[in-house]
C-alpha cells in the first residue's frame, strides 16, 4: 500500500518574520531581567552598607568617663562638675563640651558655700559664649531649697541669667507655680519671672 505524503505550503516570507519577532522578544526579556538584577543587587548593596560609614558626626578630641573637675575664678572655686561621660570638641569654631549621659553642676559663693545645683540628662557647655545648655529632666535647686523643673534650661554665666522657653515648674515652700514659656531668673532664683503662669500661692495671714 502506497503511502500518501501530504505537503503543506508555507509562506516563506512569513516564517522568517515570525522567527525574528520571537528572537527580539527574547532579547528584550533577557535585557530586562539583567537590568532588574543589577538594580536589585545595587539596592541590596546600598542597604547593606552601614549608615555610620557616611555619617558626618564629629569626632571629639577628648573623651573621658566618670569625670570631675572644679572651675575657679581669681583662685576661688566657683563651680564643681561631675559627669559620667565627657566629650570635648575644642577644634570647632565655637568650642564646646558635651555631656551625653548627663551632668551635675554645683555653684559656690566667695566663701565656698554651695548656692545652687543644676542637673540634667544631657548638657553642653559653650566656652567662648560662657553658656550652658541643659535638656531632659532638668532640675535646679537654690540655697533656700526652691526647686525648678523643666525639659530645657539655658544658663548664661556672664549675665548670671537662666531662662527657658519650655514648660517650667517651680516649688517655693507652699507655692507651686508653673509656666508654659518665657521664664527668666538669676542663677540663684532669687528674682524670677514668667510671661505665662498658673498655679497656687498660699499666703499666711499676719496677726
Amino acid at each position: 500500500m502506497a503511502g500518501t505524503i501530504k505537503t503543506h505550503n508555507y509562506d516563506s516570507s512569513f516564517t522568517p518574520r515570525k522567527t525574528m519577532t520571537w528572537k527580539k522578544a527574547g532579547l528584550i526579556i533577557v535585557s530586562l531581567w539583567v537590568t532588574l538584577s543589577i538594580v536589585s543587587c545595587s539596592s541590596k548593596v546600598a542597604s547593606d552598607i552601614p549608615v555610620d560609614l557616611f555619617s558626618t558626626k564629629k569626632t571629639p578630641s577628648v573623651e573621658a568617663f566618670n569625670f570631675e573637675t572644679s572651675y575657679t575664678d581669681s583662685g576661688v572655686v566657683r563651680y564643681f562638675l561631675k559627669t559620667p561621660r565627657l566629650l570635648i570638641f575644642d577644634q570647632e569654631k565655637s568650642p564646646y563640651k558635651e555631656f551625653p549621659e548627663g551632668f551635675h553642676l554645683q555653684q559656690f559663693d566667695q566663701n565656698k558655700k554651695p548656692i545652687s545645683e543644676l542637673s540634667a540628662n544631657y548638657g553642653k557647655n559653650f566656652e567662648l559664649e560662657q553658656k550652658w545648655l541643659a535638656t531632659g529632666n532638668v532640675v535646679m535647686v537654690n540655697i533656700k531649697g526652691d526647686t525648678l523643673r523643666s525639659e530645657e534650661l539655658i544658663y548664661l554665666i556672664k549675665e548670671d541669667k537662666i531662662y527657658s522657653e519650655k514648660f517650667v515648674n517651680i516649688k517655693k515652700g507652699d507655692q507651686d507655680i508653673t509656666g508654659s514659656g518665657g521664664f527668666e531668673s538669676d542663677s540663684q532664683m532669687s528674682k524670677w519671672a514668667f510671661k505665662k503662669t498658673s498655679g497656687h500661692i498660699y499666703v499666711t495671714d499676719q496677726p
